[in-house]
């Protein structure tokens, strides 16, 4: 080979070369610029998954759902917050409401009693009359109606009250006048008549028409039919009053 060809053959092996190395700058810059671009609008958009190979937990639109699970979770613990206060003051006023009412309109035993008793003798026994069972108090207080007009006609010693509105027979703590028990204190009255009272209705002698048998004794043979229905009436009246009465 001459000289001049083994220069022009050099010279052509060199300028292809050059251009191999030349498009392979230019391809890599291409894949560059396509990377990049794809990168920024992925970051941009957030629509597609980032272009370079990664886990998908660790694209943008999975960082997306974070953020706003986040602000949907705080947007609840808000509201929830929001009606745990309301709840708590809403209680609070409803509370404080009620107890006005229950105060306005609450049932007192004792006024009421005190109401049907009035002011006769029997009204300073209303709070032990109170500590008797319901039925038995009834009783108590029926019966002094009927028979001593709750203590305005009741027998008396030495010009002093037996309290005995019920006309109990026997003796109390100052013996008897005029064939009935004389007690010493509406206290001793209450506690003796209330226990012969209790001891009749655990005998199943509960209701009116059967506690004849206080007017009567065992039998009421003999006594007037009328009179005996009177009794029962006039007893059932407030009876019935206490026993309607509700406790506070």
């Amino acid at each position: 080979m001459s000289i001049f060809a083994y220069l022009k053959a050099k010279k052509g092996f060199e300028w292809r070369v050059q251009t191999v190395i030349k498009n392979k700058k230019i391809s890599i810059l291409i894949i560059l610029i396509l990377i990049s671009g794809c990168f920024f609008y992925n970051q941009i958009t957030g629509v597609f998954p980032k272009c370079y190979a990664n886990d998908y937990k660790a694209t943008g639109y999975l960082e997306h759902e974070k953020e706003w699970a986040q602000r949907i979770n705080y947007v609840e613990s808000v509201i929830n917050k929001q009606k745990e206060e309301n709840g708590k003051n809403y209680l609070v006023d409803r509370k404080k409401e009620v107890k006005e009412e229950v105060e306005l309109f609450k049932i007192d035993p004792e006024k009421e009693l005190n109401q049907i008793v009035g002011n006769s003798p029997i009204r300073e026994m209303v709070p032990m009359i109170l500590k008797l069972d319901r039925r038995v108090a009834a009783f108590v207080v029926g019966i002094a109606k009927k028979e001593s007009d709750w203590g305005r006609h009741a027998p008396s010693q030495g010009g002093r009250t037996c309290y005995n509105y019920w006309g109990y027979k026997g003796r109390g703590s100052r013996g008897s006048s005029m064939g009935y028990a004389c007690f010493g204190s509406p206290e001793e009255a209450v506690e003796i008549v209330g226990k012969r009272i209790e001891s009749l209705v655990a005998k199943n002698i509960n209701e009116p028409r059967k506690f004849v048998v206080w007017k009567c004794g065992s039998s009421c043979v003999g006594h007037d039919s009328g009179s005996v229905q009177k009794w029962v009436s006039d007893v059932s009246l407030y009876f019935n009053k206490v026993m309607q009465i509700k406790n506070s």
